[in-house]
């Protein structure tokens, strides 16, 4: 049926609900600062369906949430965090919706025209980052962005984590060895072992990539992968520039973000207590 921006429950021409928020939790009850984040969330995006996706065994009291249960082995740590958030299970929970609007207890919402960053049809949306991923802008900008508060669109996550495609041609994975370097024979005939296995999908395929990241020796947050790996998964995954999701969120050097985005408040934020909370104290939403 036709679509149409302002209808919370608005129907995609594949019956699906446009979007919902959605939190992780992994403690209750919330602290002040937290606080101050759901009162952002209910006052701007209260008539969007939003949903909290929490431990089995943790207590909860949000009458206005759907509440989802899943494995305690998914919160805690970063690396538990991350098999969360690049799960196909997570991603299938929301299957009804075509946006997820991921949205932790220390971001803050200012606008609710959450329609509007939906129809620029982006699959993921953060906080754009600085070069050296570090809180110095005088770099410049350098990737989005910040998963805190983010976009996912939710086919196309899971068209990544279902991909068929090859992390790296199979070629550039089987020379990559430290192994038989004094003899080109057998060093030679390994590389051509490895590559028969890479070239099906061993230590070169998506379920490896997502192992490596959340128990690997260099453990990434899973916002690296959808930002700079999703698209070797899925060339077509579309995520804007840095000066394009700046109206979207800021997390690092708000002073500098707000000016760079024409002095204008972003739809919203993450971290902010972290980042320079004066700048955000006169901004919030206290009762």
């Amino acid at each position: 049926m036709p679509t149409k921006f302002g209808d919370t429950f608005r129907q995609s021409s594949e019956g699906k609900k446009l979007v919902a928020v959605v939190t992780t939790l992994h403690q209750f009850p919330p602290t002040a600062d937290e606080e101050i984040s759901l009162r952002h969330l209910r006052r701007h995006l209260g008539r969007f369906d939003r949903h909290i996706v929490a431990p089995r065994g943790l207590a909860l009291d949000f009458p206005d949430f759907k509440i989802h249960r899943v494995d305690d082995g998914f919160f805690g740590t970063i690396p538990r965090y991350n098999r969360l958030m690049l799960s196909r299970e997570f991603y299938g929970r929301f299957a009804d919706y075509e946006y997820i609007l991921i949205y932790h207890l220390d971001s803050l919402v200012f606008s609710g025209n959450l329609e509007a960053w939906c129809a620029k049809s982006w699959d993921y949306v953060g906080a754009p980052w600085f070069k050296g991923h570090q809180d110095d802008p005088t770099g410049g900008f350098w990737a989005v962005g910040n998963g805190g508060l983010s976009l996912r669109k939710v086919a196309s996550a899971l068209a990544v984590l279902n991909s068929k495609r090859l992390y790296q041609p199979p070629d550039i994975r089987a020379n990559r060895t430290r192994y038989f370097a004094s003899s080109p024979r057998l060093r030679s005939a390994f590389c051509r072992f490895k590559r028969f296995f890479h070239a099906h999908g061993y230590h070169n395929d998506i379920n490896w990539c997502i192992r490596e990241i959340t128990q690997g020796s260099d453990i990434l947050h899973e916002d690296i992968f959808w930002s700079l790996e999703a698209r070797t998964f899925l060339p077509e995954f579309r995520i804007p520039e840095p000066w394009e999701a700046l109206p979207f969120s800021f997390e690092m050097a708000p002073r500098y973000c707000f000016k760079e985005n024409a002095e204008r408040l972003p739809f919203g934020c993450h971290a902010w207590a972290k980042y320079d909370r004066a700048f955000w104290e006169p901004h919030l939403l206290r009762q």
